[in-house]
């Protein structure tokens, strides 16, 4: 019954809900659309009882193909959906078939050796696996009763890539299209992620405070906080041409519809001004400006969404110019310095 990581969707019939999917073409070559009615008569309830109703529809093994496809169900409406789906795609080949009380070291070391990626990348694919098999073993589910052990790369030390005000300048002048100029300078003097900046709308920008709301209306907030931020002087400017010039509701616009990915724009700028960038080095850089130029880490960690400045500090308390003076000069002079 499953189509992709998609097998089935919940949508409205009759007034109420019914389960949608599709055969694979293997069973039906024309994959025709099927359809069942549910009983629930709102939204949450039907998302249940079909999740429900699709996990109990299947008697084939529980692989871990299958752990992944309910548990990405069962994640539909979380912001994690996506991640995980994409994650899915390139651990599927390796793991589809994979019985997971098999699961154990060695193998979880041979999945690594078969991705050419970085560690974190690695980790978090595997740690996206254990916590699938955590939900296969959790009530009401308990879709197993034994799953092995997921070994996980080690954690390595995050470097914070940013850039000198020269390198932004040569970027901002390698981008030729409006929105990708648009989005380096939200991106840089925000200090926002590059999901929030590609989600944003103009109903969420005043002008008359000069801030921008980077969280939308029933969005709840995650670990990855989106808070209010101000618009300074130069973003300001960048911002009161593009709403004059807007033909969307989107801030970051192309041809009137919503960017959904920024990556390719970056890559070009990069290989045209010699500068190489990723969105997110954006986040980074106005973050080192601003340790550099003595922001308080507490003041940093509200622009950058952060639950306390413990993160913050860890990141970035060593551009801050005063970092650690005080340590040095209790060691050098036998007092603290004022």
């Amino acid at each position: 019954m499953s189509s992709g990581t998609e097998p089935y969707s919940v949508q409205r019939f009759r007034g109420g809900f019914a389960l949608v999917w599709r055969e694979p073409p293997e069973v039906d070559p024309e994959q025709k659309r099927r359809r069942r009615q549910l009983a629930a008569q709102d939204r949450a309830s039907a998302e249940s009882e079909a999740r429900t109703i699709w996990e109990g529809a299947d008697d084939s093994p529980w692989t871990v193909e299958r752990i992944m496809t309910g548990y990405m169900a069962s994640i539909a409406h979380k912001p994690s959906h996506g991640r995980t789906q994409d994650a899915w795609k390139a651990m599927k080949p390796f793991w589809q078939n994979v019985d997971p009380a098999m699961i154990d070291e060695p193998m979880c070391r041979e999945y690594r050796r078969t991705r050419k990626v970085e560690d974190a990348t690695a980790r978090l694919e595997l740690m996206k696996l254990s916590t699938a098999l955590n939900w296969a073993m959790k009530a009401p589910h308990k879709h197993i009763t034994e799953r092995g052990t997921v070994w996980l790369p080690p954690k390595s030390e995050r470097k914070t890539r940013h850039l000198t005000r020269k390198e932004f300048d040569r970027l901002h002048d390698g981008m030729i299209a409006p929105h990708a100029k648009l989005y380096a300078l939200i991106g840089l003097f925000t200090c926002a992620r590059p999901g929030a900046i590609l989600d944003l709308t103009w109903d969420r920008v005043d002008f008359m405070r000069s801030q921008i709301d980077l969280n939308p209306v029933g969005r709840t907030q995650t670990a990855k906080r989106r808070p209010v931020v101000p618009i300074g002087d130069r973003l300001l400017t960048a911002m009161q041409e593009a709403y004059a010039a807007r033909t969307s509701i989107y801030v970051v616009e192309r041809a009137g519809k919503q960017v959904g990915n920024i990556k390719k724009a970056f890559q070009a700028a990069s290989e045209r001004s010699g500068v190489h960038a990723t969105p997110y080095t954006l986040r980074h850089t106005g973050a080192v400006w601003a340790a550099e130029a003595g922001v308080p880490m507490s003041e940093l960690a509200q622009m950058l969404g952060h639950d306390d400045d413990r993160t913050t500090q860890q990141h970035y308390a060593r551009y801050s110019p005063g970092y650690l003076k005080r340590v040095a000069d209790a060691i050098e002079k036998g007092r603290i310095s004022a």
